[in-house]
């Protein structure tokens, strides 16, 4: 995925979208690192959807730098669907920015009827497109192997299978534990009691199931490993990128289930392990897609906190936003 940013040529707009969402991060961190070097120092981000209105961009991009210095603008689309303003804001904007702008499209994973649209087919022709594709489970082994290997590191064959035994497709938590992994100052090579001391011990394993007590709608246990990863240190960054996970997840499969197809159809098309079947078939058999959109704002919201972007207590968000999950609006006939 990064190869397709390591070009010579440095582009003025650029489309970032895929199933993964670690992956878009770091495009978005390798970008922003590259437009940092050629002056891009300022940098506004906007978050819409279908209702959403686009005066700000119009705005941020009329209004002078402070500083006279270079400015990116980012626009996060998660479902890229911005409805029919939207669309002829983003035609708009393609037409207006000039060389001191630095244009970054953010979306989620894309369904073929929104790459048919005419603002996609406008866009992609001029932009740098970065697909973050999903890594399936049985792209796991040799992704996780990738990753160590570019820290200096190789696994053994029955540590490597624990490994994503564990981690069950999660990226920010292979990614997560991989730092703990070069923390231990393991030389070189990553032993099987490497693994059980790193990923399935102390409060990395709680995060991993914090996401999980919670949509068993199990408060009790959901709130005793909140607690316990504030105690330990973890960061609120950290346990949002896990939580985001799941809940990018369900919010798409919950969307599948709304548009007539079965929860398992659902479950299938998305990929979702088989060990996690039973679980997530049952949170998406009690909320509708409504309910689902009210948790995606209030990630949405945790996010704006912790970026500093709102007022507010970061854990206390998140508390929030773990109570909705673990105490789901049923669904009504």
């Amino acid at each position: 995925m990064i190869k397709q940013i390591e070009e010579k040529e440095f582009h003025q707009m650029y489309l970032i979208h895929g199933a993964e969402d670690l992956l878009i991060l770091e495009a978005q961190d390798e970008i922003r690192s590259n437009a940092y070097n050629l002056g891009f120092t300022e940098r506004s981000r906007f978050y819409f959807d279908a209702r959403s209105n686009w005066d700000g961009v119009f705005a941020e991009l009329k209004s002078p730098s402070l500083f006279a210095e270079k400015k990116i603008i980012e626009i996060n689309l998660p479902l890229g669907r911005p409805g029919k303003t939207g669309s002829v804001a983003l035609l708009e904007l393609m037409e207006i920015i000039t060389d001191d702008h630095l244009l970054i499209l953010i979306c989620g994973k894309l369904e073929k009827s929104v790459t048919n649209t005419k603002w996609f087919k406008a866009f992609s022709a001029r932009a740098q497109v970065i697909e973050c594709k999903k890594v399936y489970p049985s792209q796991m082994g040799g992704w996780i192997s990738r990753r160590l290997r570019d820290k200096g590191l190789s696994i053994d064959k029955d540590a490597l299978a624990m490994f994503v035994a564990l981690t069950e497709g999660n990226l920010f938590a292979v990614m997560q534990s991989i730092d703990r992994l070069m923390l231990m100052g393991i030389d070189q090579r990553v032993s099987l009691e490497d693994v059980n001391d790193c990923v399935a011990d102390g409060a990395h394993f709680d995060l991993f199931q914090l996401t999980e007590a919670a949509i068993s709608s199990n408060s009790t246990r959901t709130f005793n490993i909140f607690k316990r990863l504030q105690k330990e240190g973890m960061q609120p960054f950290e346990v949002m990128r896990v939580i985001n996970w799941e809940i990018k997840n369900l919010f798409s499969m919950s969307l599948d289930i709304s548009c007539g197809n079965s929860i398992k159809q659902s479950m299938n098309r998305a990929k979702i392990w088989q060990s996690k079947q039973q679980l997530i078939g049952n949170f998406l058999n009690q909320v509708n897609h409504q309910y689902m959109e009210s948790i995606l704002g209030q990630a949405c919201s945790v996010d704006k906190v912790i970026k500093g972007a709102a007022a507010g207590n970061s854990w206390d968000e998140i508390g929030r936003l773990l109570y909705m999950i673990a105490n789901p609006m049923r669904k009504t006939a």
